[in-house]
């Protein structure tokens, strides 16, 4: 246990060094309010490889809409065709601050099927979601996030990444989008999903 939060902690410290590279290297594309994978050169690639974190990590930019307040990003587990919230974490906006909200997301997945988030813009805040139990074997497991920019209106949750896991050997091609339609996660053994929401507070 000691040492899984040693490897957290030195993972989160690492991100959050890395998080603040990659968003003084991308320009944003736009300034109307999105989510959006994070494009990363070789250097930041080689250096989540060094960390181990190449499979597990998933890395947003964004910007809220002007009227946003707050960032909050959730983690979800589909229980009996339900979206259940296994924690989250928020960020306000600087009192005074007259800029939108804009900065990063990232998201570490781990074996235990916990996850670290990080949120940097105005400030950085961390989490750690509790970990996922199931007793079975898992054979199989697919991951997928948004390929593109999404549009990121105020009080809406956009889901970002998806996360499959199951006994079976064949696994279903699924997006983020089908956080809309759990009904088509039916008969996979572990389904989370993570969502990011802007707020006005």
């Amino acid at each position: 246990m000691r040492e899984r939060m040693r490897k957290t902690l030195l993972a989160a410290g690492l991100l959050l060094l890395l998080v603040p590279a990659l968003g003084g290297c991308q320009e944003r594309e736009t300034e109307k309010a999105f989510v959006a994978p994070y494009v990363m050169n070789q250097d930041q690639q080689e250096l989540l490889s060094l960390l181990g974190l190449e499979d597990a990590a998933l890395v947003f930019s964004f910007q809220a809409p002007e009227e946003a307040a707050k960032v909050t990003a959730h983690t979800y587990v589909l229980e009996d065709g339900v979206w259940v919230e296994n924690g989250g974490v928020s960020l306000l906006r600087e009192s005074g601050e007259s800029q939108p909200l804009a900065g990063e997301f990232a998201l570490v997945y781990h074996q235990d099927r916990s996850m670290d988030l990080h949120l940097n813009a105005q400030g950085r805040v961390s989490f750690s979601s509790d970990p996922v139990p199931f007793e079975g074997e898992l054979l199989s497991a697919a991951r997928g996030a948004i390929p593109e920019s999404q549009p990121a209106p105020l009080g809406e949750e956009v889901p970002v990444a998806l996360f499959l896991e199951d006994g079976g050997t064949s696994m279903k091609s699924l997006t983020p989008q089908s956080y809309f339609t759990p009904q088509e996660l039916e008969g996979m053994d572990v389904a989370q999903a993570v969502t990011l929401e802007f707020s006005a507070g």
